[in-house]
């Protein structure tokens, strides 16, 4: 049974119950708590481009994103619409003095790094298509997929690497960044690509970390052939 959250007014819920009807997968109208479509242990968050770069810039995917993952098996974001538009539209309903240039290069990046984050800092699975039309394909499409039942392998025991493990150790590589400033940073700003859009003034904010190293931090976090070397190393 698929279920679509009650409060969804969107074409997207419209063509999701049509094409939903068209392969007889079951579905119906209920209050959903977290996501706004559920089949079985999948669930899905739908965002047009514009409401996933608003959600980004108020931080709140974040958040939408973590009770995802911390009630269903198996999660989905799907992001249709054009990232030209979404940038237009925030430039056009939130005016500010910086010149339109730069800021369309700051959203078209925190839009891109959205995605870059949803994919190495989360178990979410994100998928980006060009209309409603696509998204409610992949909605019932998934939902009419059967689970696979494998053969039982034997495992072998592996140390499983976390995405705080990852964040350390980039971190701690850079010189003069102890395991204990590391785990600050990450307490206080979030993610590697929050850290390395930060301030040389707001790092200072962190207890041992001065101008210098801030500075130091700053420029290896956005050095692509720094981070591509590390990437290599894990």
């Amino acid at each position: 049974m698929l279920i679509i959250d009650s409060r969804e007014k969107s074409k997207l819920s419209k063509l999701v119950i049509q094409k939903a009807k068209a392969i007889q997968v079951p579905c119906e109208k209920r209050w959903i708590e977290i996501g706004d479509y559920v089949f079985d242990d999948v669930c899905f968050e739908a965002k047009s481009a514009t409401d996933f770069l608003g959600s980004v810039m108020s931080k709140r995917l974040w958040t939408q994103l973590d009770n995802m993952d911390r009630h269903y098996r198996t999660n989905v974001v799907i992001i249709y619409g054009s990232m030209e538009e979404a940038v237009f539209n925030v430039i056009k309903n939130a005016p500010s003095k910086m010149p339109m240039g730069t800021r369309s290069i700051m959203l078209n990046n925190k839009f891109l790094g959205a995605l870059g984050r949803i994919v190495l800092d989360t178990d979410v699975k994100p998928f980006w298509v060009p209309t409603e039309e696509e998204a409610a394909l992949i909605i019932t499409g998934v939902s009419k997929i059967k689970p696979i039942t494998r053969d039982v392998i034997q495992p072998q025991v592996f140390k499983r690497l976390t995405t705080d493990d990852l964040r350390l150790d980039l971190l701690s590589s850079i010189k003069g960044v102890s395991i204990k400033k590391a785990k600050e940073l990450i307490k206080q700003f979030g993610s590697i690509m929050e850290i390395g859009e930060c301030s040389a003034y707001e790092l200072q904010a962190i207890e041992g970390i001065g101008e210098t190293l801030a500075k130091r931090i700053i420029t290896t976090l956005n050095s692509e052939e720094k981070v591509k070397l590390w990437l290599i190393r894990i």
